[in-house]
C-alpha cells in the first residue's frame, strides 16, 4: 500500500533477494496498533558485540521465560528447538552471521546445538566470557573430541602463562565422573520432554483470545485474567468464558467468592421467608406476654398490691398471704401459680406440651408443619401454654444454629455434624425437664422453690427394636444443661419458663400440703381464643462447598464444584 504521510521512503534497490522477500512477507501480516507501537519501541538499536569464531559465550537473557528461543537454522522463520537454550549456559561459537550465532553447548542445559540471537528487543541475550576452566574438558572432550579438547586446554594454559601463574591452572578441580556426566543427560532429557509439553500447551491457549504478553525475548505468553502474571502450563475457565483464562489457584479462589455470594444471597431470601411465616403463625417470644402481678393481687382483693416482686408467706393458719420481696429466688408468677394449680387440681400433674410432626400424608418438603399438643388441652392459648412452646421452639432453633449460641463455645447441631460426617442422616427429638425439685421454707415463713432444670435429648434410628441415643443432639442438650442458669439469664423466654417450673412446684406443695386457698386462686388466667395448634418447622439449610487442588489444578468433580445441602 503507498506510504503514509510523512512517513520515510527507502529504496530496495540493490538489496538481496531474500532480504525483499521478508520485508514483503512482514508488510503482508495483519498488524493491530499495540503491535505497532511495540514494533516501535524494539527498533531501538541493540547493544552489538563483535563474537568470532570459537569464542565463549554466556547467556544473560530469558532469566524470567526459562531461557532464550533456539532455532535449527540461520533464518528467523525456521523451525524451532523442543527445548530452549537455558540462563547461564556457557556456549562456543561455531560462526557468526547477521546477529545470529550458531553454537555448541559447552555448560547448562538446552539443545546441543543451534542459531540464537545476540540480542532481542534492544536487550543481549548472549555475552562474551573468558574460556572456561579446566574441569570442563572431559565434557567438552566428549562433545567435541580429544583434538578440539586438547586444543582448548592449551589455550587456557597460554592464558594461564600470561596471568603469571607459569604452567599450573590453579583453579583446576578433579572431572566430572561418568555418573555425572549420565546424571546430565537424564536431567536434560526431562527437561526437553517439558518443553515440548510446555510448547503444545502454549501453542493451545495462544489459540484463545486472551491477554497476551512478551517477554524479553519476543515471545508471546498468556496472563492469568485475576492476578496478570504469566498463565504457564495449564489454564482454566468459567463457564461461559472460554477466553479468560486463570491459573488453578485463581479460579479456585474465584470460585470460592462466587459460592460465597451465592449462599449470602441464599440466606437473604430464606431469612425474608421466615420473617413472613413467622409473623403469620406468632413465632417468637414477646416480653409484653408476661403476665403482670398487680392485676392478678387485684383479682385476689389484696389490700396492698405490690408493684415489683411478690412471694408467698405461710402463716400459723396453714393459710398463704402475698408479700413484696427483693430476693428472685423466693419469687413467684401468680398467673403461672393459679393456672399450675388448676392443672393440678384437675389433673394431677405438671402442664406438659410437645410439638410434634403431623402424618406424613398431611405435610410436604416445602413446608412442614408440627402440631402443638397440650396436656390438659385448654393449656392453648394461656399464657402457661405460650411460654412453653415459645421455649421448646427457641431450643429447637438454638441447637440447629438458627440463632447465635448463647453461651460462647457452645456449638449447634449443624458444628458437631460437620465435625463427625457430613453424609450421615440423622433424626432427633429434645425437651426440656425438671432434674431437682424441692421446697424450702425460710425464717420468716417464705416459700423458696428450688431446682435445676436441663435439657434431654434422643436420637431416633430406624431399629427393630426402637429408638437409640447419641450424637449430635444429644451432645448440644448436655452442653445447654450445663449452661442452663447462664442461657436462662440471657434468654427471657427460658427464663420465663423456669418461672412456670417454680409455679408448678409451689402448686404442688400448697396441694398436698392442705394449705387453704380460696377460689380466686383457681381464675386468675385468661385464655385466648382462637390459638393456632399447628405451626411450620422453619427448616434451617447450609450449604457446603470444597473445592479441592493438587499440585495447581482443580481435581473436585463436575465443574470443580462439591456442594451438598443440609436441611433441619
Amino acid at each position: 500500500p503507498p506510504l503514509a504521510e510523512g512517513s520515510a521512503a527507502c529504496s530496495l534497490h540493490g538489496l538481496p533477494r531474500r532480504c525483499v522477500r521478508e520485508m514483503a512477507l512482514v508488510a503482508a501480516m495483519p498488524v493491530d496498533q499495540d503491535q505497532i507501537v511495540f514494533v516501535e519501541a524494539a527498533a531501538e538499536p541493540a547493544p552489538s558485540i563483535a563474537v568470532g569464531n570459537g569464542e565463549y559465550l554466556e547467556v544473560v537473557g530469558g532469566a524470567s521465560s526459562g531461557g532464550i528461543l533456539v532455532r535449527e537454522g540461520r533464518e528467523k522463520t525456521s523451525a524451532e528447538a523442543p527445548q530452549r537454550l537455558a540462563f547461564g549456559s556457557i556456549v562456543r561459537a561455531v560462526r557468526c552471521e547477521a546477529g545470529r550465532v550458531e553454537y555448541e553447548l559447552v555448560r547448562g542445559q538446552g539443545p546441543a546445538s543451534g542459531w540464537v540471537s545476540l540480542s532481542a528487543a534492544g536487550k543481549a541475550l548472549l555475552a562474551a566470557v573468558a574460556a572456561p576452566g579446566a574441569e570442563l574438558v572431559d565434557v567438552v572432550a566428549e562433545k567435541m573430541g580429544a583434538g578440539e579438547a586438547l586444543k582448548m586446554y592449551g589455550q587456557r594454559l597460554t592464558e594461564a602463562r600470561k596471568a603469571g601463574r607459569g604452567d599450573f591452572i590453579y583453579d583446576r578441580v578433579p572431572s566430572a565422573t561418568a555418573t555425572k556426566v549420565a546424571a546430565e543427560k537424564a536431567t536434560q532429557a526431562v527437561a526437553t520432554a517439558a518443553a515440548r509439553r510446555s510448547s503444545g500447551a502454549l501453542s493451545r491457549l495462544l489459540g484463545c483470545r486472551g491477554d497476551v504478553a512478551e517477554d524479553s525475548d519476543g515471545e508471546q505468553m498468556m496472563l492469568c485474567k485475576h492476578c496478570r502474571l504469566p498463565l504457564g502450563e495449564y489454564g482454566y475457565a468459567e463457564d461461559g468464558k472460554d477466553q479468560e483464562l486463570m491459573h488453578g489457584e485463581c479460579i479456585a479462589q474465584v470460585m470460592l467468592q462466587q459460592r460465597r455470594q451465592e449462599e449470602a444471597e441464599r440466606k437473604r431470601k430464606q431469612d425474608a421467608i421466615k420473617q413472613a411465616r413467622r409473623a403469620e403463625y406468632d413465632i417468637g417470644w414477646k416480653v409484653g406476654c408476661i403476665p403482670s402481678n398487680a392485676r392478678s393481687a387485684e383479682k385476689l382483693g389484696c389490700d396492698v398490691v405490690p408493684q415489683g416482686l411478690c412471694c408467698l408467706v405461710l402463716q400459723e393458719d396453714d393459710t398463704v398471704r402475698l408479700s413484696p420481696t427483693f430476693e428472685p429466688a423466693g419469687a413467684l408468677n401468680l398467673e403461672y401459680l393459679s393456672l399450675s394449680l388448676r392443672v393440678r387440681r384437675e389433673e394431677g400433674r405438671e402442664p406438659l406440651f410437645s410439638l410434634d410432626p403431623l402424618e406424613p400424608g398431611r405435610q410436604s418438603a416445602e413446608a412442614s408443619m408440627q402440631a402443638k399438643r397440650f396436656e390438659p388441652e385448654w393449656l392453648a392459648g394461656t399464657s402457661v401454654g405460650e411460654v412453653m412452646f415459645q421455649a421448646d421452639y427457641h431450643l429447637k432453633e438454638l441447637s440447629m444454629g438458627e440463632h447465635e449460641q448463647p453461651v460462647v463455645g457452645m456449638k449447634s447441631c449443624f458444628d458437631y455434624t460437620k465435625a463427625a460426617d457430613l453424609e450421615k442422616e440423622w433424626s432427633a427429638r429434645e425437651w426440656f425437664v425438671v432434674r431437682k425439685a424441692e421446697m424450702h421454707l425460710s425464717e420468716d415463713g417464705v416459700l423458696v422453690p428450688y431446682l435445676k432444670m436441663g435439657v434431654e435429648a434422643r436420637e431416633q434410628v430406624l431399629m427393630p427394636d426402637g429408638d437409640a441415643a447419641g450424637p449430635p443432639l444429644v451432645r448440644y442438650a448436655e452442653a445447654f444443661t450445663h449452661n442452663f442458669d447462664i442461657i436462662a439469664e440471657r434468654k427471657s423466654v427460658v427464663c420465663q419458663l423456669r418461672e412456670v417450673a417454680k409455679a408448678s412446684i409451689v402448686a404442688k406443695f400448697l396441694l398436698e400440703a392442705g394449705v387453704g386457698l380460696e377460689d380466686s386462686w383457681f381464675s386468675l388466667g385468661a385464655q385466648v381464643a382462637g390459638c393456632c395448634l399447628e405451626v411450620p418447622q422453619l427448616w434451617n439449610d447450609r450449604c457446603f462447598s470444597q473445592i479441592r487442588m493438587e499440585d495447581g489444578e482443580v481435581v473436585t468433580a463436575e465443574k470443580a464444584r462439591d456442594a451438598r445441602v443440609h436441611g433441619v
